[in-house]
């Protein structure tokens, strides 16, 4: 009967482990880390989705500056109590700025840019969202 318990036991911790062992990007694409961050244009208006309900969590993009300029990060989403978050990296992985979505509203953020590549982790900390996000030299 003892061993029967420490059985069931085992089998229980195994089942919760190999659980956890899925995770939050368990459903994810190849973006779900910078190494596989898709490409998005200047002036392109990108809408996506993550959700950590279906195991889709962050999203990475990443945009290129051809020359010294100012660009403006504007993003937006839908669910508001997806806790939606996008933090904008250097190449170097280096966080520049972490910008929280807030209800029924878009955030810009509007910095001085050097030549080369930038990433955008975007993400939720609760249920889904879409979102939309746009990369654009002011005016």
């Amino acid at each position: 009967m003892k061993a029967k318990r420490i059985g069931l036991f085992l089998a229980g911790c195994l089942w919760i482990v190999s659980g956890c062992a899925l995770g939050p990007e368990r459903n994810s694409g190849p973006d779900q880390d910078r190494l596989g961050a898709i490409e998005i244009k200047i002036n392109d208006l990108v809408l996506d989705h993550v959700s950590c309900i279906d195991g889709d969590k962050t999203d990475w993009k990443y945009f290129t500056v051809p020359s010294d300029t100012k660009i403006k990060l504007t993003f937006a989403f839908d669910q508001p109590q997806a806790g939606g978050m996008v933090v904008l990296r250097k190449a170097t992985g280096e966080e520049m700025y972490r910008l929280k979505a807030l209800p029924n509203s878009r955030r810009e953020q509007v910095f001085d840019a050097v030549p080369g590549h930038y990433y955008l982790e975007i993400f939720c900390e609760a249920f889904q969202s879409e979102y939309t996000i746009e990369v654009s030299i002011p005016n």
